[in-house]
């Protein structure tokens, strides 16, 4: 509009250099409706709707100049070409769109008075309709045409100001048309930027690691859902706090953080050792990103992948390898033993059989081949547990198999006085494992269980739910409950160990056995005790579903 009122601004100068009743002063040409025309020509900007812009823009200026017809027309699509847009009044007077022949004529504002030469088409329609005057002005900045206001009269004596409030219309049109392009780049901007901030919001929402976000004096802002697994916190609790409240490690992530409050990025600060709300310490990979906005910083991104599965992971491995080579040294010295034992039993048994039923040593003998018969049985549980480990998989449902156990079980457990109950929880996906085995691992556990009872009885009860890791990663675990006596602590971190047993005629190997099924299965064992009670977890990765 500064064009608009420098042009009004125009009008009123060149009117003060005339005098009141002077027959060629503007102001006694200026119809009173003029001032009204130009508070309409301002009110159009407030238009949201382009269409009602454009004609809310040719109504005022037709009833103030009494032209017979006014139009707008528009370059499409950068075509060398503009169209009719808009327009009031008799419309078929004038082209329905101008070609770049004509614009060259009309790149300017101008008038064409009826007797003049005709120099585009619509000089030539107007001369055909026998209208008297023709005013046309360029929409758009100088030199950059992207339209043309068109006004044509039919009257010999009018007042003058045909050409002037075109020019005002097109001046008002100009700014009608850079406001649409400013407002659709606007919108065009505000929904990349909205798709942006969708896209980020995902990647926050569904990434696996960990996301924190700092600002520039290190108090948090947000976190996403992985880092609220991994450190216990919701993000609403640690909001505006100091990052040392949530993320406690070693000097080194601090330096890191005060690097990034100077710009300096840190892309693998690894091994480090970070607590969860509960106290337990884990192995993390911390990366950290400062965002920078010019020289300052806007933001500071803090990315944590949990390495406590891998770090556990890789623990096995290098058990699984020791075991290896333990496992090859045993597997032979047990087999040149069991032949050993099969020979002294052999000798044994022949002096059996030649010894007198009366005499004395027949006590002894007898003795020395449940002596052999025991160290058997237990040369072959070491080969058992020596041997290398290769099932077959397949997907199993594990409530199922237990139910099948307790089934076979029940004459046994009944017999021990004991009261037993499996507690399944819904939704348990399926695991993938091998049937034998596993249940060579509960009936382990179950006979444990009742031996700890003892011939006193009592409960046993298992449960089956599913869990997830801070990570993720979904599994199924069983629970085995007993009210026997309990183990003392001292030996709970003993009973997985090979030979380890507080049975008398026990072989140490069954909860070994069960720990290299179980690891072979890439799950978990561990076990709960206290006066009164032991409890055994197996966790068993489920099935993707």
């Amino acid at each position: 509009m500064n064009e608009t009122s420098n042009l009004s601004q125009t009008l009123l100068g060149q009117s003060r250099s005339y005098r009141l009743g002077d027959p060629e002063s503007v102001l006694d040409i200026l119809p009173p409706q003029f001032w009204e025309f130009l508070c309409s020509l301002s009110s159009t900007l407030q238009e949201k709707d382009l269409e009602t812009s454009l004609r809310q823009v040719l109504k005022p200026g037709s009833d103030l100049s009494g032209a017979r017809v006014m139009a707008i027309y528009r370059a499409q699509n950068r075509v060398p070409e503009v169209q009719l847009v808009a327009s009031i009044g008799e419309t078929q007077l004038l082209p329905e769109q101008l070609y770049v022949q004509d614009l060259v004529h009309l790149n300017k504002p101008q008038q064409w008075v009826s007797g003049t030469r005709p120099t585009c088409t619509i000089h030539r329609m107007a001369r055909i309709a026998r209208l008297s005057r023709v005013a046309s002005a360029p929409i758009g900045p100088p030199n950059a045409m992207v339209g043309l206001v068109v006004a044509a009269d039919d009257r010999v004596n009018s007042h003058g100001l045909l050409l002037p409030i075109t020019q005002l219309i097109a001046v008002t049109v100009t700014s009608i048309f850079q406001q649409e392009a400013w407002m659709g780049n606007l919108q065009s901007e505000l929904k990349a930027q909205a798709s942006q901030i969708r896209a980020k919001a995902t990647l926050e929402a569904q990434a696996q690691e960990g996301f924190v976000s700092l600002d520039a004096h290190l108090q948090i802002k947000r976190m996403n859902m992985a880092a609220e697994k991994i450190l216990g916190y919701t993000s609403r609790e640690v909001s505006n706090q100091p990052v040392e409240k949530l993320l406690i490690g070693s000097e080194a992530l601090l330096h890191a953080l005060v690097a990034a409050q100077g710009g300096c990025s840190t892309y693998n600060l690894d091994s480090v050792r970070l607590y969860r709300r509960n106290g337990d310490t884990f192995l993390s990979l911390v990366r950290i990103f400062p965002v920078m906005n010019g020289d300052q910083v806007d933001e500071i991104i803090v990315f944590i992948d949990d390495l406590s599965e891998q770090e556990q992971i890789r623990s096995q491995a290098e058990q699984l390898e020791e075991r290896a080579l333990l496992g090859e040294v045993t597997a032979v010295f047990a087999h040149e033993v069991r032949n050993l034992v099969n020979n002294i039993s052999t000798g044994v048994q022949f002096m059996a059989m030649n010894l007198p039923k009366d005499n004395p040593n027949r006590e002894a003998v007898s003795r020395m081949l449940q002596d052999c018969d025991r160290l058997a049985e237990l040369m072959k549980s070491v080969l058992s547990y020596s041997r290398p480990i290769d099932y077959e998989m397949e997907n199993l449902d594990l409530p199922s198999i237990l139910k099948r156990l307790l089934e076979r079980l029940r004459t046994r457990i009944t017999k021990f006085k004991v009261q037993y109950d499996l507690k399944v929880e819904p939704n348990c996906p399926l695991i993938q494992g091998n049937l034998r085995a596993l249940e060579q691992v509960f009936n382990n556990l179950i006979s444990n269980a009742l031996q700890a009872m003892g011939e006193h009885g009592g409960s046993l009860v298992l449960k089956v739910r599913p869990i997830s890791t801070p990570s993720g990663r979904a599994y199924v675990e069983v629970s085995v409950a007993d009210t026997g006596s309990g183990i003392p602590k001292e030996l709970q971190e003993r009973v997985f160990q090979p030979f380890f047993t507080t049975e008398r005629n026990g072989t140490g190997l069954g909860l070994p056995i069960a720990k290299r099924i179980i690891t072979a299965h890439k799950g978990n064992i561990s076990l709960e005790s206290f006066p009164g009670g032991t409890i055994f977890y197996v966790q068993l990765p489920a099935v993707a579903a």
